[in-house]
């Protein structure tokens, strides 16, 4: 017969056991959960980041061959003697092309600009084309491509011009390959009307090394990278892959993944794959050309943490149900106290409470294990916090990044929901960083964003801060801030001033900002107000713009009025 003791033992024993199993899988299971929803948002919001800066540069190149036609179609003043007067045809070329080549020397990456007319009334090699030569690398012009020489059906030499004149609209092209210069391009494409008539297109060569660039210089974990392809999942551009390659052909666990890139589904969560034995993960956005950007990393390395962390709380686990076992056996009746504590707080943390603090402390066994037990929930709350921290905080300037804006946009559409919110939005945006980067490097160009970033936080220091972009940061005023809105962009006027009387010449910040305040009765949602302050941002940057232009031009008279010799 078994005595009272042994029974209570047993009984101590049992639920000691349940309570360190239970503690451990349901860490387990939550670090697991939180685990796999942070690398998919890593991984995501990588794969965002680097659409957008792809996206911004095709916009560009949209603005500018849409700019160009728009100014091409305006000064069209008579298609009738567009198809019958060469002279008229020749004075009208001749009115557009400084438009033209502008438009092609402000775009990044452009090799070549062209505005070509319909060949049915116009001369076969008439319009303009201008492109860019191997020796100087400036624009010269070029006899047009004779039309009369290749067929309406000969896409590999007008298909250009024929792809989108059928279509009725702007039209990205294929990458392809210039062999007389042996650059690859894409091209955009805009076709001109008038009249019910095609009078022509307007389009632009792009280098696509522009594109890849910014592909091939993606990392993910240690060995991720990112690759391109069209809107049929063929390879675009791949480290390994040939171009052209379907990706439906290569391997059976990749068929899932190209209709995936087919069907051009936003960016939601990994897509798991198999390529030569190794498993992967990957993730895609959308371009607007209708490309599709992949990023790719191996299982392995996305789940390192993850694995590291389970393997960890597995031993912890073990460790505290084998000191449970000595400890009950030798102190029965002190373990009853803090048995229970332990079995409090083990339901809270199996019920996802991870705010747990025993009180019982002694110097024996028992208050080793409560030790042991808090420490394992406090490891287990700073990894969640210090995995939430890589989340929402920008890696280079430490301010917030657009994870966390797009949580704090949220909140704010919630109280616009419920009540009058007052807030305004303040967009800023450091202007030439290009030119920093192409002429100093990027990291030079990452020290120019930090201390730009130091200026806009000592000037809001009392209002978060947010980098939404490479050189653009976002700031929401509330409260004291918001009520002197006016006094703090004169601040950070100063500030800004102040930082360039000290920095040397390569090294002073010119940062356009704009501003907007929440209205109720014209803000429909809490994006209106960034729109607006970034209109207004948008239209600061353009006064910088002019105001060194006007700057540079005073300049030059100045020289010529003194009798310095003219640079040109």
């Amino acid at each position: 017969m078994k005595s009272i003791q042994t029974k209570f033992i047993i009984l101590i024993l049992g639920c000691v056991l349940s309570s360190s199993f239970v503690i451990g899988g349901a860490g387990i299971l939550s670090s697991k959960k939180v685990a796999d929803e942070d690398s998919a948002r890593i991984m995501n919001l990588q794969c965002e980041n680097n659409a957008e800066d792809i996206n911004g540069l095709l916009s560009l190149i949209e603005q500018s061959v849409n700019t160009l036609a728009v100014y091409a179609s305006e000064e069209l003043t008579d298609v009738e003697r567009l198809k019958t007067d060469p002279a008229y045809v020749s004075e009208y070329t001749k009115n557009i092309r400084s438009v033209a080549v502008n438009a092609a020397n402000n775009t990044e990456g452009a090799l070549a600009v062209y505005v070509r007319y319909n060949p049915e009334f116009t001369e076969p090699t008439s319009g303009l084309f201008w492109s860019r030569t191997a020796l100087d690398n400036t624009f010269q012009q070029l006899t047009p491509t004779d039309f009369s020489r290749y067929s309406p059906d000969d896409v590999e030499h007008v298909g250009w011009y024929y792809i989108p004149v059928k279509s009725g609209k702007a039209t990205w092209l294929e990458p392809y390959e210039n062999k007389n210069i042996n650059v690859e391009m894409i091209s955009y494409v805009v076709p001109l009307y008038a009249d019910n008539t095609t009078i022509g297109v307007v389009g632009m060569d792009i280098d696509f090394n522009v594109i890849k660039e910014i592909i091939a210089s993606t990392k993910v974990y240690q060995s991720g990278y990112a690759f391109l392809t069209d809107e049929d999942a063929n390879i675009m551009y791949h480290k390994e892959l040939e171009k052209g390659t379907a990706m439906s052909g290569l391997e059976t666990t990749l068929q899932p993944v190209a209709e995936e890139l087919k069907n051009g589904g936003g960016i939601n969560h990994l897509f798991p794959y198999s390529w030569r034995s190794e498993k992967k993960e990957m993730t895609f956005a959308t371009l607007i050309n209708g490309m599709r950007l992949a990023i790719t990393a191996p299982a392995s390395e996305i789940n390192a943490t993850k694995n590291t962390l389970i393997l960890q709380m597995s031993i912890a686990s073990v460790v505290i149900a084998l000191l449970a076992v000595l400890l009950t056996i030798y102190m029965t009746r002190r373990l009853i106290k803090p048995l229970r504590e332990l079995n409090t707080a083990a339901q809270k943390i199996a019920g996802g409470d991870l705010s747990v603090s025993l009180s019982y402390q002694t110097k024996d066994e028992v208050g080793t294990l409560a030790d042991s037990f808090q420490q394992t929930v406090n490891h287990l709350r700073k990894y969640i916090d210090y995995i939430n921290g890589l989340a929402y905080r920008d890696g280079l300037t430490g301010v917030k990044n657009k994870t966390a804006y797009q949580e704090a946009v949220a909140l704010l559409e919630e109280k616009s929901r419920t009540g009058k919110p007052e807030f305004a939005m303040v967009v800023l945006d450091i202007n030439n960083l290009k030119t920093v980067n192409d002429t100093y490097g990027h990291d030079f160009g990452d020290m120019v964003i930090i201390e730009a970033c130091k200026v806009i936080c000592k000037v809001f220091k009392r209002s978060p801060v947010y980098r939404t972009g490479g050189d653009e940061f976002v700031v929401i005023l509330e409260n004291g801030d918001y009520d002197h809105y006016e006094e703090l962009l004169d601040r950070f006027q100063m500030a800004l001033d102040e930082f360039n009387e000290y920095a040397r010449h390569d090294g002073k910040l010119s940062i356009a900002r704009g501003i907007a305040v929440y209205d109720e009765y014209i803000d429909l949602s809490v994006d209106n107000v960034f729109k607006r302050a970034d209109e207004a941002m948008y239209q600061n940057k353009m006064m910088m713009k002019r105001m060194q232009k006007e700057e540079a031009e005073a300049g030059l008279e100045s020289a010529q009025e003194s009798g310095a010799p003219d640079p040109y």
